[in-house]
């Protein structure tokens, strides 16, 4: 839709809006308030009628109330002058058969009106006399076409009881045909109790007059309305033809200023280089032109430094237009976050190649704890470029508390005031660390803690940076590193993390050492037994072969004894003995 047509659309809609906002109020008061009206007539017609119900059912209710007192009365004094051989009266139902004819006798509202009376017996009560339908007399009123109550459904005459028995009466709506005729129509009830006989008389009316009074006046609502509408229709057609000839004339001179800057927005959005517009113009229209020239000249501006940030110049210097200048502050905060992912990815880059280099060297040294220490130490300092750095292990000796940090490897060393190669725990920084498993940063050096020696002299260093070697929350030594530059934030970080995989691997190798020294001590002690194994059994072989010239000698002393007790001559057992004497001494 072109500038032109939209105004004019806007000029339109601004003079039809308010009026039809206006009528469509206005019909709505006027509906709402007729609405009322009629509910109120219709109220107050109902309220006529009820009342109208009310005293017509109050005269069947005084005929039985004088009736049956009338009859009370008679029983009364016939029983008081009766004499004992006489039986005493008592009023039943029957004395009352001739009330209930009268009632059903009487017609009101043109022929059409008329009583009838029930029990007040529930759920169902039975029907006691229907002045239209004699047939129902007697009958239990439970048959399912008396659930005629309006908006529920139940069943009328159980309705009629269960209020008439709790309040004396009742007013019941309920829905049902016209006698002769198949139309269907609103109709309402009173029913009044008279609690001596328990009997409920009732009477109804329908509705169905007041229902077209109701529906006359809606007619007339909405034709009123209509002729509104109507009027309505026909001042929006004037207002618009007279809204479109003053937009159109308007429009002409503003759209015509409006298009010579669209064109040029049009060029800046191609990407196409674009003169300043001259407009002479003092309104709003010569503000915008003269926004677009700053916009043109900007463009320039952010341009240039949008080139040479695409080149990689990211220290190229840039003004924005104003403090709200969106385009250029975001061209700076793009500047500023590429030039510090590019600082974070040459960190990133500088602490992987070093836990690469440093991870190479750990793998290589897995044997020999101070082999380790040294090429770590060595490559620490050459990678990140520190004066000074040494290595401490922790040692332990015989009791649980015995307990010492050792020097085991140094790269530039040179105290003057601990020249110690063994340091305990809480001595110094370097056992404080140990304490309290948390990296020391110091940047003012005690003067004689420590000093870089040169060959041109010696010189405190700026910064001293402590760190304890941790893994799986056991200490296994201390890092400590001195130089005159300062720590950076990064390098720390990486100092920490490196420290884990040196104490890693520093547990690896110790429990190698461990290990070996272990079965080192096995084969000795393997070796051992089998030595005193090798003696035993030769001991066992001698023991046998004593046991065995024992057993031979008692055999020949056993027959000696013989030979002598059956007077035989002695063997040359002087012989015997010595040999047996030198082959124990052999033995």
């Amino acid at each position: 839709m072109k500038l032109r047509q939209k105004i004019t659309l806007l000029i339109s809609l601004a003079l039809l809006v308010p009026t039809v906002f206006i009528s469509t109020v206005a019909i709505y008061k006027i509906r709402s308030k007729a609405n009322t009206d009629i509910a109120s007539y219709h109220d107050e017609e109902l309220g006529k009628l009820k009342l109208y119900l009310k005293h017509i059912t109050d005269i069947a209710y005084g005929m039985i109330e004088v009736q049956h007192k009338h009859l009370q009365d008679s029983i009364d004094r016939y029983n008081a002058h009766a004499d004992s051989t006489q039986a005493k009266m008592t009023m039943s139902p029957a004395l009352m058969e001739r009330t209930l004819k009268e009632l059903s006798a009487i017609r009101f509202d043109k022929g059409e009106g008329y009583f009838w009376v029930t029990d007040n017996k529930v759920p169902f009560p039975t029907m006691l006399m229907h002045a239209e339908k004699k047939d129902q007399k007697g009958k239990v009123l439970d048959d399912p076409k008396h659930n005629v109550e309006k908006g529920k459904g139940r069943n009328i005459y159980q309705v009629r009881a269960e209020l008439s028995n709790a309040n004396g009466d009742a007013f019941v709506e309920y829905v049902m045909k016209k006698p002769g005729t198949e139309e269907v129509d609103n109709k309402i009830s009173y029913s009044r109790l008279y609690k001596p006989l328990g009997w409920i008389v009732s009477t109804g009316f329908y509705t169905d007059a007041i229902d077209k009074a109701v529906a006359d006046k809606q007619a007339d609502l909405n034709s009123q309305i209509g002729q509104m509408i109507f009027f309505i229709i026909a001042l929006a057609v004037i207002i618009l033809a007279v809204g479109l000839t003053v937009s159109i004339y308007f429009s002409k001179a503003l759209t015509n200023a409006i298009l010579q800057i669209k064109d040029k927005l049009e060029q800046l959005a191609e990407g196409r280089k674009v003169d300043e517009v001259t407009v002479d113009r003092k309104d709003e229209i010569g503000s915008m032109t003269q926004s677009l020239n700053a916009v043109v000249s900007g463009l320039a501006s952010y341009t240039n430094f949008a080139k040479e940030i695409g080149v990689g110049n990211l220290t190229q210097e840039f003004t924005p237009l104003s403090k709200e200048d969106i385009l250029g502050n975001e061209l700076l905060e793009m500047r500023d976050n590429l030039k510090k992912a590019a600082d974070e990815k040459s960190i990133r880059d500088w602490a992987n190649e070093g836990m690469a280099s440093l991870g190479d060297v750990l793998r290589r040294n897995n044997s020999d704890t101070k082999e380790l220490a040294h090429e770590i130490i060595k490559e620490l300092v050459k990678y990140l470029g520190v004066n000074q750095a040494a290595l401490f292990i922790l040692e332990e000796g015989n009791g649980p508390e015995d307990q010492w940090l050792e020097l085991t490897a140094a790269y530039a060393y040179d105290r003057k005031k601990f020249l110690k190669k063994r340091v305990g725990i809480g001595e110094g920084l370097v056992g404080q660390c140990v304490l309290e498993r948390g990296t020391l940063h110091l940047r003012e050096v005690p003067q004689e803690y420590v000093t870089i020696t040169s060959g041109l002299g010696e010189a405190v260093p700026r910064t001293l940076l402590i760190v304890p070697l941790l893994y799986n929350e056991s200490v296994y030594g201390v890092l400590e590193m001195a130089s005159f530059k300062v720590f950076r934030d990064h390098e720390i970080a990486f100092i920490e993390k490196i420290a884990q995989s040196i104490a890693s691997t520093v547990a690896t190798v110790q429990i190698n050492e461990r290990t070996k020294r272990l079965l080192e001590q096995s084969q000795q002690m393997s070796e051992e037994m089998k030595a005193q194994e090798e003696e035993l059994r030769q001991n066992q072989e001698e023991l046998q072969a004593t046991s065995e010239q024992m057993r031979r000698r008692q055999v020949e002393l056993e027959k000696e004894n013989e030979r002598l007790k059956r007077g035989l001559p002695a063997t040359d057992t002087k012989s015997n003995e010595a040999i047996e004497a030198s082959e124990f001494e052999t033995v």
